[in-house]
């Protein structure tokens, strides 16, 4: 029996399934971040072979039962990314063979059953790529705002953190970010707030994880600075997916664009119905999928690719009844 790898290692956390060529699970194991730029060398070696190793140890495997493994990372972005990562792999797999991509691409294949389309991701960070029906493909370098990139909870807090202040400060619209996000990070008022933040920074990324969410209620509440911030994003984002459509040349094609992160699953429709307008100025045949299964599943399904497995409905209904 043949088994193959499947890695979603990102900014947050690090997914393992272990599984045969038919689209059954044996192992499937979960623990934190493993983007070498933000959580740093060290730790996305430990997390990336420990994940793999007690998922293995979950399905009952050995190392030398694996036939091919496939690892979506985030960080993955630019050559020297991908000889750190590589040499990295090597030491884990040893004689398995291995491919190492940037995440957005197992986010693409976890919504789409054709091997073409466009991904447009925000999770804790974003990203976008396309691939057009001849192969042609683009992948942004998505490194940070300064060098181009914009988008995620991160920049979503960012923004509703400089809101806040300024319309405590009287310089902007009023918002009930103001009451809301001292209770929210376990301050006072916006004095204290303002000492989590100044000189140093006492406020930890966990909780900063959870101002996006509040984003997206105030919105639904009408609160018009939050569903600005929202406009505002979903507009750039909906420029940023559309550029890298038209750099692969699909601007004609009715294309399939996946729509991946937590951030789209957001209980406001005002991101993503920014999102879609702005598409559609360039791209008047796109069409939106946000994906069921998770981008694990995707890098397990681009492995069964590589092995030269076409996955039949069988398969994809076993996915969906496992992960769902």
């Amino acid at each position: 029996m043949s088994y193959v790898v499947a890695i979603d290692g990102g900014a947050t956390k690090t997914r393992c399934l272990i599984g045969d060529l038919n689209g059954n699970i044996l192992g499937d194991y979960t623990l934190g971040a493993s983007n070498h730029q933000t959580a740093g060398q060290k730790q996305a070696r430990d997390i990336l072979e420990n994940v793999y190793f007690r998922t293995l140890e979950q399905a009952g495997l050995s190392n030398d039962d694996v036939r091919y493994a496939y690892l979506g990372l985030s960080g993955a972005d630019l050559p020297s990314d991908f000889k750190f990562l590589n040499n990295l792999c090597a030491n884990i797999f040893q004689n398995v063979p291995f491919k190492v991509v940037n995440d957005a691409w197992i986010a693409m294949r976890s919504g789409l059953k054709d091997s073409w389309g466009a991904i447009s991701i925000c999770g804790t960070g974003s990203n976008a790529a396309a691939c057009s029906p001849d192969g042609k493909t683009t992948v942004l370098n998505a490194l940070s705002y300064e060098l181009g990139n914009y988008g995620g909870g991160g920049h979503i807090a960012e923004k509703a953190l400089h809101y806040a202040f300024r319309a405590y400060e009287g310089t902007g619209a009023e918002t009930a970010l103001v009451k809301e996000l001292p209770v929210l990070l376990g301050a006072g008022n916006m004095d204290e707030l303002l000492s989590e933040f100044y000189p140093q920074r006492l406020i930890n990324e966990a909780d900063m994880k959870n101002i996006s969410p509040l984003v997206f209620s105030l919105a639904d509440k009408r609160d018009i600075v939050c569903q600005r911030i929202l406009v505002d994003m979903g507009h750039v984002l909906g420029e940023i997916v559309a550029g890298v459509i038209k750099k692969v040349g699909m601007e004609d094609l009715k294309v399939p664009v996946v729509l991946g992160g937590s951030v789209y699953k957001g209980t406001n429709p005002l991101l993503i119905d920014e999102l879609t307008t702005t598409v559609h100025r360039d791209v008047p045949g796109a069409y939106f999928i946000v994906p069921v299964l998770p981008p694990a599943a995707g890098a397990y399904l681009s492995a069964l690719d590589v092995m030269g497995v076409a996955p039949d409905t069988a398969v994809y209904d076993k996915m969906e009844k496992y992960f769902l």
